[in-house]
C-alpha cells in the first residue's frame, strides 16, 4: 500500500489577474498587450466570475448492442460576470455593450506581477452583452451583471514577450 500525497493548492486571492484587451496582434498575447489592457481584477464580486462549459453527448447506437454508447460532441463555453458599478473606470467602462475584445485570465501569479513571456493565460474572445443594473441590497454596493458572448475558441496560451 502506498501513501497518497495531497497536491499543493494555491489561493486565488491575490493570484488571479483578469484583463480586458481590445486586440491581440499575433497568434498569442504579448506581455505588453496584457499589461496595456483594462485591469478588471478587482472589479468582480466574489460570485461575479462565472465561466461555464457544457458538452453534447453524441449517441452511438449499434444494431445488436443492448446499450447505447456515447461519444463526446461539441462544447459550449459561456461567461457571465457581475461587478461593482463605478462612476469611472473598471468593468463598467471596459465592458460596454457591443464591445469586442478578449478577457485574459492569468492564474497562479501574484496580481501585481507584470505580464512576462512564458506565463500561462486563458483567453476568452468575447462581445459584451447588455449591462444590467442589479437590484439594490441592504448594506451593499451597486453592481451590474452581464453576459460576455464567446465569439471564437477559448484557448490556453503561453504569453510571449
Amino acid at each position: 500500500m502506498t501513501l497518497e500525497t495531497t497536491p499543493v493548492s494555491y489561493s486565488t486571492e491575490g493570484n488571479y489577474r483578469i484583463v480586458f484587451v481590445d486586440a491581440i496582434a499575433g497568434a498569442a498575447i504579448t506581455a505588453s498587450e496584457f499589461d496595456g489592457g483594462d485591469d478588471l481584477t478587482y472589479s468582480f464580486t466574489p460570485d461575479g466570475w462565472n465561466p461555464s462549459q457544457s458538452q453534447v453527448a453524441v449517441s452511438d447506437e449499434r444494431l445488436t448492442l443492448e446499450q447505447v454508447l456515447e461519444r463526446p460532441g461539441k462544447k459550449t463555453k459561456s461567461l457571465s460576470v457581475k461587478y461593482v458599478d463605478t462612476a469611472a473606470g473598471g468593468a463598467t467602462a471596459a465592458l460596454v455593450e457591443g464591445t469586442a475584445g478578449f478577457v485574459v485570465v492569468r492564474p497562479l501569479i501574484a496580481n501585481e506581477t507584470a505580464g512576462a513571456a512564458d506565463q500561462k493565460v486563458v483567453v476568452w474572445p468575447v462581445i459584451c452583452g447588455e449591462q444590467m443594473d442589479d437590484p439594490p441590497v441592504a448594506n451593499g454596493v451597486g453592481t451590474k451583471s452581464q453576459m460576455l458572448f464567446v465569439t471564437a475558441a477559448v484557448t490556453r496560451q503561453t504569453m510571449v514577450a
